[in-house]
């Protein structure tokens, strides 16, 4: 690291004039943003004095998605270890099974570094596409404008890798990135201005694209001719809760995040310690976070009375649905985006259930895409605004009748 700030103090002087928005220099500022502290400071009162800036407010979504990434590696390798065991595989295929040859590392599903360093191995190749690929459309974006690269760009391509199968191809990571980056951030001006989070619309892109990406045969554990389906898959194709558990699943096991799903989204134990940090630090809104539980209940609640007796969905459980599919991620890390969240308090409260209650209605009652939490975010989003609009409306009008009584 020290290598490459000591070149990055070489290179400042000459990317630093006045003017100049070369694509080169919107490359640099990528780097120098991310290692560096910004060197602007305000000249004159008023201002705050504060360590945080908008990029270090972003990372935080990163760091707190750590327990759930490390969770994520380990239950992939686990996952693709036992079903190497079960059909016979001596080695996985291409240059990974090559480098793990080489370092010694073996394929023992009861080996936590082995399962790590597995997992590892898949989710790697996807994040450096989605980082590199983001950085060219905000250096392009940068160039076009004439103006500083936007922040951001390591927590949509971190949020957005751990969003994806192991078995997605590259030209599809790239392409979802690129979606998300052009249409959902850089045509409507950037951070904070875009009106849904753009790794979650480079998600839904995807979906929608190459809907066997999450819901095709063998989308979870890159092992060819092996097919292990969702949590949620199984609940509504062979029945509930009840088919959980006739194969093994315990909720328990679901709540550690031990099940097949996208790199970092299984884990509700890790998505709570995540939330501690984000709150903790003041990143994320609890009001946001408790209104999707809220919602999420309700809805849960709702539909075990008014569902139909012979739909075994419709009697799920609500705490089952806390640990089934990517609700919690969704959550903590996606639907409280700073941007496209609401910013009033009861507007946080009503985009939270919002998003808690369309989750659970999208899940039980598309046949199509069964995991609604994407779905229930971007709607929400689209939302938010107006959320905000009533609340600020409310507020004037209260003003205006305690006017008029005083006066």
């Amino acid at each position: 690291m020290s290598i490459v700030r000591r070149s990055l103090d070489r290179l400042r002087p000459k990317f630093k004039q006045d003017g100049d928005y070369s694509a080169y220099r919107g490359v640099f500022q990528l780097l120098d943003r991310f290692l560096y502290s910004s060197p602007a400071a305000t000249s004159g009162a008023p201002h705050v004095r504060d360590a945080n800036s908008t990029q270090r407010l972003l990372n935080n979504f990163v760091i707190a998605t750590m327990p759930c990434w490390l969770m994520g590696m380990w239950n992939l390798g686990e996952q693709t270890n036992l079903a190497m065991q079960q059909i016979g595989m001596a080695a996985a295929p291409g240059w990974r099974g090559g480098l793990l040859s080489l370092l010694g590392v073996g394929y023992d599903p009861s080996n936590i570094g082995a399962c790590l360093l597995h997992g590892l191995l898949y989710f790697l190749p996807i994040f450096v596409v989605a980082l590199a690929v983001g950085a060219f459309w905000e250096a392009v974006f940068a160039h076009q404008r004439r103006r500083p690269v936007d922040e951001g760009l390591l927590s949509i391509a971190w949020l957005y890798s751990m969003t994806m199968p192991a078995t997605a191809p590259l030209f599809q990571v790239a392409l979802g990135i690129t979606f998300g980056m052009v249409v959902g951030k850089g045509i409507f001006g950037g951070s904070g201005r875009y009106l849904v989070n753009p790794a979650l619309l480079g998600l839904a892109f995807l979906v929608f694209s190459y809907s066997s990406l999450l819901f095709g045969e063998g989308a979870w554990i890159p092992v060819p001719g092996y097919d292990e389906p969702t949590t949620i898959e199984l609940a509504i194709e062979e029945g509930g809760v009840p088919a959980l558990l006739s194969i093994g699943y315990s909720w328990s096991q679901l709540f550690i995040g031990n099940q097949p799903g996208p790199y970092g989204v299984t884990s509700l134990l890790g998505c709570l310690l995540g939330a501690a940090f984000l709150l903790v630090t003041g990143t994320a809104s609890w009001r946001i976070m408790l209104g999707s539980f809220v919602g999420l209940v309700g809805a849960v609640l709702l539909l075990n009375n008014l569902g139909p007796a012979d739909d075994p969905m419709f009697a799920v459980p609500w705490n089952w649905h806390l640990v089934m599919g990517g609700w919690a991620f969704g959550t903590v890390f996606l639907a409280t985006d700073p941007v496209a969240a609401a910013t009033t308090n009861p507007g946080r409260w009503g985009f939270g259930i919002l998003v808690g209650a369309l989750t659970i209605i999208i899940r039980i009652t598309n046949p199509s895409y069964y995991e609604g939490v994407i779905f229930a975010i971007l709607l929400a989003s689209i939302f938010s605004p107006l959320f905000d609009f009533a609340v600020v409306e409310r507020n004037i009008k209260r003003r205006r009748e305690r006017l008029e009584v005083e006066s």
